[in-house]
């Protein structure tokens, strides 16, 4: 190598300059003594040219901070103070207000549209009795009380021709008949559901770096009850009155009532299998639908079921809408019916009704109207976990209450919803109800957990329960936010906080 004007600095050979660096060792500088001693054979550079380059990196680096990161900060410092004077949040505050405001009015208005609505009812209703009153003092008057004086005239003084004449008109019916009634228009007033979830949603949200805070998952939910139910069930129906439940179970020919802590205080036999259950929101009484006979029955007052009407296909599952509708799925398929029967058409004229393979739990949102069904797609768990029948995925099926389809849900549960708690391959719903904001309440076998999705959409929103044991199964929640949650071993049930 040609010779080099040595550099001064050495600590291993004093009074030795550099002259090379070694590349071989990170670029370590090393004089002519450490290249013979301990660098022999590795691959050196000329320490001019080394140090050339590192002044051409240090002059990038400066151009870097002077042309680039220097302007920005300074950029970004005069940014931050315009944004704090810029009004932003204010603008955001009034924002929330405009838009409580605007929900506050349109209550005010619907408050005004229905006091308006009863108070021209009441007119129209008072309108209608005087007109009644009128017609039956003018009957009474010009008909009854003539009558009545000419019956006792006859009575006391007529002849015999008198009363054979009179008694002769009476029996053949000549008198007058009474004036026809307009009837009164019935009236009444049925609150509905009050949200506290539905007014936070249509308020909106603020969002803190793009997520949303208010749909986080809970820590730890609170389990205000828990028991053994004395028999199997796999499904659990709210009852209108009272903190108690409706549960039967496939193929038993009893149902049951229960409490919170687990007592019965109702039995009723049915005499039949029972296939599936559904507790009408109006009248508060037991529908069910029975595989043998393709019937659907209702339970009356004192415990006698009544077959209401029977099916084409084999039913699976059904649910009473607060229309008072009855959904039924079947195999291939769910339809809408009236409660005698007679299949509800859509726009086109052909029945109301969804595809779906095996639709086995359904459920009906008192809010929306809306109709949420788990459909199996036929495959049982353990075969669907071991992969046997790989092109079969079951999902949730949420309609309209015509039974128009707003969206499937097969991904619940799996790394699509890009949520770190639910990172499996797979997904197994089996029950849904819905909340008081009208979004649904899926029961998950895979990730072993009450979770929720939003009711336009699907998408994963929290995850309410996680089982320390069994997969949870069937699902029913309570106005009062009571949510109860059955367990697949057929006997424990949870009675959950649901916030």
């Amino acid at each position: 190598m040609a010779a080099q004007t040595p550099v001064p600095g050495c600590i291993r050979h004093q009074g030795i300059g550099f002259v090379y660096v070694c590349k071989s060792c990170e670029d370590q500088l090393l004089c002519m003594e450490c290249v013979t001693d301990s660098h022999n054979g590795h691959t050196l550079g000329k320490l001019t040219d080394y140090v050339a380059g590192q002044k051409r990196e240090i002059q990038q680096y400066a151009d870097k901070l002077s042309k680039t990161d220097i302007p920005k900060t300074e950029g970004d410092i005069k940014e931050s103070g315009q944004h704090a004077k810029s009004g932003r949040y204010q603008k955001m505050i009034e924002g929330i207000r405009r838009q409580g405001k605007q929900m506050k009015d349109d209550i005010d208005n619907a408050i005004d549209m229905l006091v308006r609505m009863c108070t021209e009812l009441e007119e129209r209703n008072a309108d209608i009795s005087e007109k009644n009153k009128t017609a039956f003092t003018k009957y009474l008057r010009e008909d009854l009380k003539p009558k009545l004086d000419r019956c006792k005239e006859v009575l006391t003084s007529g002849t015999t021709v008198d009363v054979t004449t009179l008694a002769r008109e009476i029996r053949n019916g000549v008198a007058t008949a009474p004036p026809s009634l307009s009837d009164l228009q019935k009236v009444e007033f049925k609150p509905g559901t009050i949200s506290t979830e539905l007014l936070e949603r249509m308020l909106g949200k603020l969002l803190v770096d793009g997520v949303d805070e208010s749909y986080k998952p809970i820590p730890k939910c609170v389990v205000l009850y828990k028991f053994k139910a004395p028999f199997s069930y796999d499904t659990c129906q709210t009852c209108l009155t009272g903190d108690e439940e409706w549960l039967s179970s496939l193929d038993s020919e009893t149902i049951y009532r229960v409490d919170l802590k687990g007592k019965v205080n109702e039995m009723i036999e049915c005499q039949v299998k029972v296939e599936s259950i559904s507790v009408s929101p109006t009248t508060g009484r037991v529908w069910f639908c029975v595989r043998s006979d393709r019937s659907i029955r209702e339970i009356m007052t004192g415990g006698d079921s009544v077959t209401r009407f029977n099916v084409n296909n084999m039913p699976i599952s059904l649910c009473i809408t607060s229309d008072d509708m009855v959904v039924v799925g079947m195999t291939g398929g769910i339809q809408l019916y009236t409660t005698d029967g007679r299949a509800v058409s859509a726009g086109a004229g052909g029945p109301c009704r969804q595809v779906a393979v095996t639709p086995h739990h359904m459920t009906s949102c008192t809010l929306t109207g809306d109709v949420a069904a788990v459909d199996g797609d036929g495959v049982l768990f353990d075969n669907y976990m071991a992969g046997k029948e790989p092109g079969k995925q079951p999902s949730v099926i949420v309609m309209d209450k015509h039974l128009n389809l707003k969206f499937y849900c097969k991904d619940i549960g799996t790394s699509k919803t890009h949520v770190s708690d639910i990172q499996s391959s797979k997904s197994h719903p089996y029950d849904v109800c819905f909340d008081g904001a009208g979004d649904v309440l899926v029961t998950e076998w895979v990730t072993k957990s009450v979770l929720l999705i939003d009711r336009n959409t699907g998408h994963y929103m929290r995850t309410v329960y996680t089982s320390d044991g069994r997969e949870p199964s069937c699902i029913s929640l309570r106005n009062d936010g009571i949510l109860w949650v059955g367990h697949r071993d057929g006997k424990t049930i949870k009675v959950i906080e649901y916030r």
